[in-house]
């Protein structure tokens, strides 16, 4: 038996470079919205569904409020004005080396308010992804965002 690779499409071996690219991107943006679209569901209808029970505490009851650490900030159009009803979505992929909170996987969602403001209290310490997604669709991502013990930080977001 023989085993051989050959390219998805057979149309894949005569693109060019720079649409071969152009490609990619456009599969990079697709997945960004997708994953957008997981965290809206997780944090919104899932709640609502019948049947479920929110966790007595979202960090667990272990957790020491030594440990917890917040981010707050604004959501902005790119000549200033607040934007309102902006998705912000973050998750935790790594904990710190010190941190008492050795797990991976939290996150929270909240929506911009009126003056484009948006907080997230308690967290666990660790590395945190935040994704914004402005009401026109537009998507802004930080990776490796840090929450130290006992920190309080502020990032503002403007829209390109």
């Amino acid at each position: 038996m023989t085993l051989s690779i050959k390219p998805r499409h057979e149309e894949e071996k005569k693109l060019s470079d720079k649409e071969l690219v152009r490609r990619l991107n456009t599969d990079a943006v697709i997945l960004i919205v997708l994953t957008s679209c997981i965290g809206v569901v997780t944090a919104i209808i899932v709640p609502l569904m019948p049947g479920f029970t929110p966790p007595l505490s979202s960090t667990g009851p272990s957790l020491p409020a030594t440990d917890l650490g917040s981010i707050e900030g604004f959501v902005m159009s790119s000549d200033g004005v607040p934007i309102e009803g902006a998705s912000v979505i973050i998750y935790k992929h790594m904990p710190l080396i010190y941190s008492a909170d050795k797990n991976a996987g939290y996150s929270d969602y909240v929506l911009t308010e009126s003056v484009g403001s948006y907080s997230f209290d308690d967290l666990p310490s660790g590395v945190y992804r935040v994704t914004v997604t402005y009401p026109d669709k537009v998507v802004q991502i930080i990776d490796n965002y840090a929450v130290w013990p006992g920190s309080s930080s502020s990032h503002v977001f403007a829209a390109e």
